[in-house]
């Protein structure tokens, strides 16, 4: 017997709870928190919990801990541990640059959708991931189950000196070489630029992974989880 596929709804207001409920119905089981503080205490409790679910839903406005989720690094760490696509659920405007930096996507019904709509969403969204460029092919076929982290950053830093040149290529050769642990850190700190800065430098060596930034930020979230 298949398991339901499981919904993570995030959201300050208990209707929000109720209306997606009623909307995706008995095929899917339903997870609701109230903040992210009691998301990520039940995953210290059960490590698997989040990358379990097909998405996760995240509201904008939580007055009773202060928070904006737009401009917080809450989706950035929700990110880091999630299998699906995270989406926003809010009415109102959002800049697309903090959209795509943040978010896979926006939903307008805040009190939910049929199951079957947002499975198409979150189908949509897979589609796109996974639709890389020729020029990062290669990083597919290293970015496996049995394959260490350790590994997959030496494979990433490896394509990216192949695309490197001069300086760039020389330092990251090296790194993938001889000092993986100083290339791994080197790897961290540009996805962490990535999720923080709305415009990409000109000379961020992500471009070496990718043109789009955050197509570069979804590989080396991959690569270093």
């Amino acid at each position: 017997m298949n398991e339901k596929p499981r919904v993570c709804v995030i959201d300050e207001n208990p209707l929000v709870k109720t209306g997606w409920e009623r909307s995706l119905g008995r095929p899917v089981d339903l997870y609701f928190f109230q903040d992210h503080y009691k998301l990520f205490a039940q995953a210290e409790k059960d490590s698997r919990l989040i990358p379990s679910f097909q998405c996760i839903i995240l509201g904008r406005m939580f007055p009773h801990v202060g928070l904006d989720i737009v401009s917080c690094d809450v989706p950035g760490r929700i990110k880091r541990l999630a299998t699906g696509p995270l989406f926003l659920n809010w009415q109102g405007y959002v800049a697309k640059g903090d959209l795509d930096r943040a978010f896979d996507g926006k939903i307008f019904h805040r009190y939910g959708i049929k199951w079957n709509t947002l499975r198409l969403r979150i189908q949509k969204v897979d589609k796109r991931k996974h639709a890389w460029p020729e020029s990062v092919a290669p990083l597919r076929v290293n970015i496996g189950m049995n394959v260490s982290r350790s590994q997959k950053c030496r494979e990433l830093l490896r394509s990216m000196a192949s695309r490197a040149e001069g300086r760039h290529k020389r330092r990251i050769e090296y790194y993938a070489k001889n000092d993986p642990q100083t290339g791994i850190k080197l790897l961290e700190a540009i996805y962490n630029k990535l999720l923080i800065e709305k415009d990409r430098p000109p000379d961020c060596p992500s471009r070496y992974i990718n043109s789009s930034p955050i197509i570069a930020a979804r590989i080396l979230r991959d690569v270093l989880n």
